[in-house]
Formats: C-alpha cells, structure tokens, sequence
C-alpha cells in the first residue's frame, strides 16, 4: 500500500465542522482548539465507527514544517520504509503498471505470538490541485484482513504541509480484532516517524531527499504524459 502503516493497514477519514478562521488557514474545517494544537506540532486523530466493522476507520493529520512535494516524495518512496516506520521488515517493489502507479509487497512484524503479516499495496499517485498530493491504495485479503483501503493527502497550510492520512481497515482474523487499540496507537506513532523523516531529511539537506524528489516528479510527469496520448 504502500501504506497501511504498521499496525495492519489502518486509517481514517476526518470531517470536522466549525471555526471559518481555520478554514481559511488549513483549507478545512477545524475547531479553534484543534487548529491551536495542530499549530504547536500536535497530531489529531478522529476514529470513526463503522456499522459491522470491528475496527473504526482512523484519521490522523498533523501540521509539518516542509513543502507538500517533499513530504509526497519520502512518502513516494515506500523502499525505504523498513529504516523509520516501527515494526515495518521489508519492501519490495513488485511492478509498475503505469505510471504513478506501484505494486509492492510489504513484511511488517506482527505483535505477540502471530506470525509476520505479509501483503501486496497498489499504490497510485495523484495531485487533485496545484501544489498539493495524495497516495492512495489498496490491499486485499491477506492473513489477519479482509481488505484495506486508504489515502494520505499533503496539501500546503501556513508555510508547510497539513497531512491528513486516512484509511479503513476490515480485519479478518479472531486476533486482528483484539488489536484495535493497539492499532490506533500505532498508526499515530507511524505518521510520527513519516514527519520525522522528513526533517531529519531537510536538516541533512540530503542527496536522498534530492533524489527522492526528482522521483516524484519523474512519477508526475510520466502520469501526465500518458494521459494526454
């Protein structure tokens, strides 16, 4: 997927009503207190019931101080998962079906006595508008779900990136089930990892970042050629 952070594909939708002055900063709708915590660095995360489904659908943004692309391009760059994203074991880029599209296969460290969980992520890239980005994907039934789905969504807010990453789990194991609030501390912990890569990538001012960038941009363009064929 590339992502169903480590915590067996979670995620989440977040719609939230009310103060106009944040929606003129974050381009939603934010209440004046979620907007002040969004500001000092702090995450907020919405779980969402779902009707028949054990888990809810977790939704998580956070404020970070970087440009949509180059929170898009470490993101893009789900190889190198496995060094920041807690209890991730390996990824392995399968195939490309088209452009800005990839299929990989993810290992991620199950918790307890269960055995690893392994999963093939479609993942498609996409900028709905200028300067802003989402990855979406999509996985099918593996050993602990029935199938997931999500997106993260990067678009610009006061100097930097709002994330907003979402995504719905339909676990299909007995022991899936008994981890949903393992599952939601997770995902937290995972989105977490995303923003600090990302600085410790721009305080590095890394040839990685540079790279990853030139990437994402090679993905875009390839996708936009296509289309116009």
């Amino acid at each position: 997927m590339i992502r169903i952070f480590p915590s067996l594909l979670l995620g989440a939708f977040l719609f939230m009503c009310l103060s106009s002055r944040a929606e003129e900063s974050f381009g939603t709708n934010f209440t004046s207190i979620q907007q002040e915590e969004l500001l000092s660095g702090k995450k907020i995360k919405i779980e969402e019931e779902i009707p028949g489904n054990p888990w809810p659908r977790f939704s998580i943004y956070q404020l970070v101080k970087s440009s949509p692309e180059n929170v898009a391009a470490v993101f893009w760059n789900c190889e190198l998962d496995p060094e920041y994203i807690p209890n991730c074991l390996s990824v392995r880029i399968l195939k490309h079906p088209s452009p800005g599209v990839i299929e990989a296969e993810y290992t991620l460290k199950m918790p307890f006595f269960l055995p690893n969980e392994v999963y093939i992520s479609r993942n498609e890239l996409t900028s709905p508008s200028p300067a802003t980005y989402m990855i979406s994907w999509q996985v099918d039934k593996t050993r602990y779900i029935r199938k997931s789905q999500g997106n993260i969504l990067l678009q610009p807010a006061h100097g930097g990136t709002l994330i907003r990453y979402t995504n719905l789990v339909e676990p299909g194991s007995k022991f899936a089930r008994l981890l949903r609030t393992q599952a939601g501390t997770q995902v937290i912990e995972c989105v977490g990892a995303l923003t600090s890569q990302v600085e410790q990538e721009l305080g590095k001012s890394s040839a990685l970042l540079m790279k990853q960038v030139e990437e994402l941009r090679k993905s875009q363009q390839s996708q936009s050629n296509s289309r116009s064929e």
